[in-house]
């Protein structure tokens, strides 16, 4: 399975994305998607069950979730703090995503978390380094079967 994008959301909107392939044909707008996402997902576990949702499986690509909490400087109690990652559906899908998925958002979440809590939240520019921490945090996982053979030479 290959990771093609992976973020943070926070009210809606992307804090930081790091796009690794491209997975649409057009230009979409940022903040409308993960706006969509935020609310996609809100609803799916005000229907289903609180804390029950872990991704989203379409016909061609899934999407990973993982919530944290974090408090900005402009409010008083912890607020949601979404890190996901898109990746290629294949087989095994339930098994990649708690094993090796859910584990790698939770850190993503985490090393976020330390070093942005309290911090305006509203100021995006500032979580452009946190980009490479991506790259640290998911490594190969990230790359397709042609470029982890380019590797080996």
């Amino acid at each position: 399975m290959v990771i093609r994008e992976a973020g943070l959301l926070f009210r809606g909107f992307t804090l930081v994305k790091k796009s690794y392939h491209k997975s649409t044909l057009g230009k979409i707008d940022s903040d409308l998607r993960s706006g969509l996402l935020t609310a996609i997902l809100n609803f799916a576990e005000s229907a289903i069950s609180k804390d029950f949702v872990e991704y989203f499986e379409g016909k061609k690509y899934l999407i990973a979730f993982k919530k944290n909490q974090i408090i900005a400087d402009d409010s008083f109690e912890p607020e949601l703090l979404i890190s996901y990652a898109i990746m290629d559906r294949e087989k095994r899908v339930e098994k990649y995503t708690r094993k090796i998925v859910q584990p790698l958002l939770t850190l993503v979440g985490q090393e976020f978390i330390s070093k942005n809590s309290g911090k305006n939240l509203s100021e995006i520019s500032q979580f452009k380094p946190f980009k490479k921490q991506l790259d640290q945090i998911f490594g190969s996982d990230t790359m397709n079967i042609d470029q982890k053979f380019e590797g080996l030479f």
